[in-house]
């Protein structure tokens, strides 16, 4: 028996630990817990819970558990970038001792602060650049995914709309076409596998 369990994972685009627990009662209903972990970033995030019958569970847990896992790798991205900006404001700051001794030069020692407690310009350019790179590469690869008709795969791809407020709509309407392109791909395959 074939299935694409793994294919449908590994198109979740989450890289890190995927753990999961199934656990069957005596009526057949499962309850399926799901952990997302990268290195020890983040351990104190409840598990992902999807309870429902095998055949439910078939139809749409990878559909249910796309968005979630989204959500989860973006916190766990800003996390990681939010710890390396902090140890490094932590490594440029100077000791107060040493401004104690100083005289008072108020320019470099605004700038200074600037550095330390605020993101510059510069970097708030470089930022922005680099959030719109990667939304960029994430809508062409859901185009690519779609073109190819893994509908799923482009679905769990698309970024977060909370991440890209300017670019909600456009996201929404994306998953909108892409979720109509899969129902219709998935009737087809059904038709043609009855």
């Amino acid at each position: 028996m074939k299935t694409n369990f793994f294919q449908q994972i590994a198109g979740l685009g989450f890289k890190g630990n995927f753990l999961l627990n199934i656990n069957q009662d005596e009526t057949g209903v499962q309850t399926v817990s799901v952990v997302l972990k990268k290195d020890k970033a983040i351990d104190g995030l409840p598990p992902m819970l999807f309870k429902a019958t095998a055949e439910e569970l078939d139809e749409g847990f990878f559909e249910h558990l796309a968005q979630p896992v989204q959500q989860t790798a973006g916190l766990i991205s800003n996390l990681e970038s939010y710890q390396k900006e902090l140890d490094k404001a932590k490594k440029d700051a100077k000791p107060d001792k040493a401004k104690a001794g100083k005289p008072a030069d108020t320019d470099e020692d605004e700038q200074d602060e600037a550095n330390t407690l605020f993101t510059s310009p510069e970097d708030d350019k470089q930022a922005k650049a680099e959030k719109k790179r990667l939304y960029d590469e994430a809508m062409e690869l859901v185009k690519n995914l779609a073109q190819n008709t893994k509908y799923a795969e482009a679905l769990a791809q698309l970024p977060y709309a909370a991440e890209y407020p300017d670019k909600a709509d456009a996201i929404e309407a994306k998953r909108k076409t892409l979720q109509a392109g899969k129902e219709a791909y998935d009737k087809l395959t059904a038709s043609f596998n009855d």
